[in-house]
């Protein structure tokens, strides 16, 4: 068994894209209870903070996301890893949401103020808490490791992961993705059972099937502006699975499941 055979094979399948992100702080674990209710799978972001724990985080800063101004200890450019778990763990990273409202959720009455609020503070959280609580559901996650090439951590990011994996028994409901297509090889030298995916953005990769075969994906996450019907069809007849980020009208995810995509990354959940 490996991370698809979690679904029915004609299924179509709407992932959370970092939790469910228009209704609740992304990546927070209050994102992913609400994502459980309303996805196939949920998709989330990995980094590694200054002592090397592995935190779900999508940017390479806390600036957007987390009150981190308000404290004199952290500096500009306020980096993920430059600061330890211990540390990061004072940070709110939920008010940010409640004062941007960034996709008018609060504004349109898709989710009361009141409602957010009472979540109270938002912490960061560690892959392995996530994990954990996936675990008791059995509910499949799409991890992307993030690109740490330039960091002391580059050579020990994946193997760290892989462990966190395999300590919570979740090799069969995660699927392993970066664009960092290095990263990918080396899970599989790790643990060949823990499905990968290569992310892919502004444009496919020279002889694209060849390099995706190489790499031994099953699937190919390219962004929604160079997606299209022939992609999608050709890496089909290949069977290699097409699962497009972010798209979040409802046309545009009709014509994708109907071109034949496997699933649709989407921030807007129903």
């Amino acid at each position: 068994m490996g991370f698809w055979e979690n679904f029915k094979k004609d299924k179509k399948l709407i992932v959370a894209h970092r939790g469910a992100r228009s209704i609740r702080a992304e990546n927070t674990m209050s994102a992913f209870k609400e994502a459980i209710k309303k996805s196939d799978f949920i998709e989330l972001d990995v980094g590694l903070t200054k002592d090397g724990v592995a935190v779900v985080i999508h940017d390479n800063t806390l600036e957007r996301t987390s009150n981190v101004k308000e404290f004199a200890e952290f500096k500009k450019p306020y980096r993920v890893i430059d600061y330890t778990y211990k540390q990061l763990q004072k940070l709110d990273f939920g008010s940010w949401f409640l004062e941007e409202d960034p996709f008018e959720s609060i504004k349109n009455g898709v989710v009361k103020l009141e409602e957010l609020q009472a979540l109270k503070i938002q912490r960061i959280p560690t892959l392995n808490n996530v994990l954990k609580f996936l675990k008791k559901y059995n509910y499949p996650v799409n991890v992307e490791i993030k690109d740490l090439t330039r960091t002391k951590y580059n050579k020990t990011v994946v193997k760290t992961i892989v462990d966190i994996i395999e300590d919570n028994v979740m090799v069969n409901y995660v699927l392993v993705s970066s664009f960092n297509h290095k990263y990918l090889r080396q899970v599989h030298k790790h643990n060949t059972s823990i499905d990968i995916a290569a992310l892919q953005e502004n444009e496919h990769p020279k002889d694209l099937v060849k390099r995706l075969k190489r790499l031994r994906v099953r699937s190919y996450h390219p962004e929604f502006r160079i997606a299209d019907t022939d992609l999608i069809q050709n890496l089909n007849n290949v069977g290699i699975f097409t699962n497009i980020y972010t798209v979040n009208e409802d046309d545009d995810i009709e014509k994708l499941f109907n071109a034949g995509a496997k699933s649709v990354f989407t921030d807007k959940l129903k």
